[in-house]
């Protein structure tokens, strides 16, 4: 049987490399859900069905869900993947928004997991509010779910958006602790520094988007902002939320874990959304992550490659 997935993002670019692999890869995308993150949720919903229109599986249900934070706490959006999370490409058509699901997307993860119980993995790219919420719905929900893949905090206390906490944990901190401490199915975790420590190249990203498809075309359009500002910046070639769809998909990819107790700051103050992580066992708490610490850039290539095939 192919592996159900239910992908949760907030359709920045790398989003959108995720979803691109998640599609030419033999696994079961049962739904697509959004969340407000680097954009409002609106518009991720129109990014993530122009991703899917750029790749003809418009077959694919997407869901609106969360609009704001847990707590309803306002922060400022990132402007890294442009003001419409897509690199404000002018030349990429309107989606056909008459395909989004009406369902709330909290509540099409209880109804999905209810109907495939034990079964599916939940893809979590974004802010987690949506899980946060799905769990409220159901009691049980946090034990049917099969496994939860991560993209988010930090192991070292370098924060990106905000000082020490990572971007998705850092715009709902209290539906980061909510997976951390009350879910009770097994949960994989890519954070932000192992992102930083697995750069690319920019000739392999020239490899990436030339492929000549509409699908490679779809990311050089989208991807050119930032390819500009990482190049002034000497910076690097960085995928995020790519690792740990592929940790999902492809358990070979994963060279290096520890299993770790790993809670989130909830307090006001510098270091809210912090992951912290009990390194010394301190706090005498089971283990309730595991972390991905190193993963093959060599077959992450390849599988990025052949995402735009």
């Amino acid at each position: 049987m192919k592996m159900k997935i239910i992908i949760d993002c907030d359709a920045g670019i790398d989003d959108a490399q995720a979803i691109m692999i998640a599609l030419s890869q033999e696994v079961d995308v049962l739904a697509i859900t959004c969340t407000c993150g680097n954009v409002n949720v609106d518009q991720v919903t129109k990014n993530v069905l122009k991703v899917l229109e750029a790749c003809e599986r418009t077959d694919i249900p997407v869901y609106k869900g969360a609009y704001r934070s847990l707590l309803g706490i306002a922060y400022e959006q990132p402007l890294y993947h442009g003001f419409d999370g897509l690199g404000d490409a002018t030349d990429i058509k309107d989606p056909d928004t008459s395909l989004l699901q009406q369902t709330h997307a909290a509540q099409a993860l209880v109804q999905l997991v209810n109907e495939n119980p034990g079964e599916i993995v939940i893809i979590a790219l974004g802010p987690l509010t949506n899980i946060a919420l799905a769990s409220n719905f159901d009691a049980e929900f946090t034990k049917k779910v099969k496994e939860v893949f991560i993209l988010g905090g930090c192991i070292h206390g370098k924060g990106n958006h905000w000082v020490s906490a990572e971007f998705n944990f850092g715009a709902d901190p209290e539906a980061a602790y909510i997976l951390l401490n009350q879910f009770k199915c097994p949960i994989s975790l890519v954070s932000w520094e192992t992102c930083l420590e697995h750069p690319l190249d920019w000739e392999f990203f020239e490899q990436y988007v030339g492929a000549g498809t509409k699908r490679a075309e779809f990311m050089r359009k989208i991807s050119t902002k930032i390819k500009e500002y990482e190049e002034k910046m000497n910076g690097e070639f960085i995928s995020c939320d790519p690792f740990a769809l592929c940790a999902a998909l492809q358990p070979k990819f994963v060279q290096e874990e520890t299993s770790v107790h790993a809670t989130v700051e909830l307090k006001e103050g510098l270091t809210r959304g912090q992951m912290v992580i009990d390194w010394r066992q301190m706090l005498q708490k089971p283990v309730n992550v595991r972390l991905i610490t190193k993963m093959d850039l060599e077959l992450f290539k390849e599988i990025m490659l052949n995402s735009v095939k």
